[in-house]
């Protein structure tokens, strides 16, 4: 039986027709399986990227800790009968830290603080200063955060005194003295070398003895501190 051409030429169509749309499909399908792999595989690393920068958001080492910071604080003295109307000073002060192992570590730093009132008692002019010197012990908390506690403890060499101005005739009443400081803060590092923060301070145990009266140089000082990871 004969064949028609046109019916064989639309029966290849067909098939052709069928062949390329299989094609398109199986071609659809592996992008899309692609696409799904390529997906899951970006997602899976940009989440392991994410946690890694929210665990370690400063790029953190095993070298040891060391550290320049900077200090303005204000300072009350607890002996009100000592320094009368200028126990509240206001403080400067430079400190140097390092860890030596296992967050443990050393500080050392120089502190000092001055305030003068006028007119008090007729024409008394009265100025009250303390200069310090400290080193001692120093704890860095490690952590994966941006915000890093630390604590210290240690002696402190204070020169303190007060000065009564009256009229040009000065009572110059100055001691030196040992004390035992105590403090602890919290740094935020905005990168790996900088960062600032807040630091609570208390000195305690000194002994003055000046010309008109006898008391301490105890203190208790809040302050903001800017400093620099070396």
């Amino acid at each position: 039986e004969a064949v028609d051409d046109s019916t064989l030429r639309i029966d290849y169509i067909d098939d052709r027709t069928e062949d390329v749309a299989d094609e398109v499909y199986i071609d659809g399908r592996m992008d899309q399986a692609f696409d799904n792999e390529f997906d899951e595989e970006f997602e899976e690393e940009f989440e392991e990227e994410f946690h890694e920068r929210s665990a370690h958001p400063i790029n953190r080492t095993d070298e040891l800790i060391k550290e320049i910071t900077l200090l303005a604080a204000y300072r009350n003295f607890t002996d009100n009968n000592t320094f009368d109307e200028v126990d509240d000073q206001t403080a400067l002060g430079f400190e140097y830290a390092q860890e030596i192992d296992n967050g443990f570590g050393f500080e050392i730093g120089a502190m000092g603080s001055l305030r003068t009132d006028g007119g008090l008692s007729g024409d008394v002019d009265v100025t009250g200063a303390a200069g310090e010197l400290y080193g001692g012990g120093r704890y860095f908390l490690r952590t994966d955060s941006r915000w890093l506690p630390y604590a210290g403890v240690g002696l402190s060499a204070v020169l303190s005194g007060v000065d009564n101005d009256n009229g040009g005739n000065v009572t110059d009443d100055q001691d030196f003295t040992f004390g035992v400081y105590l403090h602890t803060g919290v740094q935020y590092h905005f990168t790996d070398g900088l960062y600032v923060g807040a630091d609570f301070r208390t000195l305690l145990g000194t002994d003055l003895n000046l010309e008109t009266t006898s008391g301490d140089a105890d203190y208790v000082q809040i302050g903001l501190i800017l400093g620099f990871r070396l």
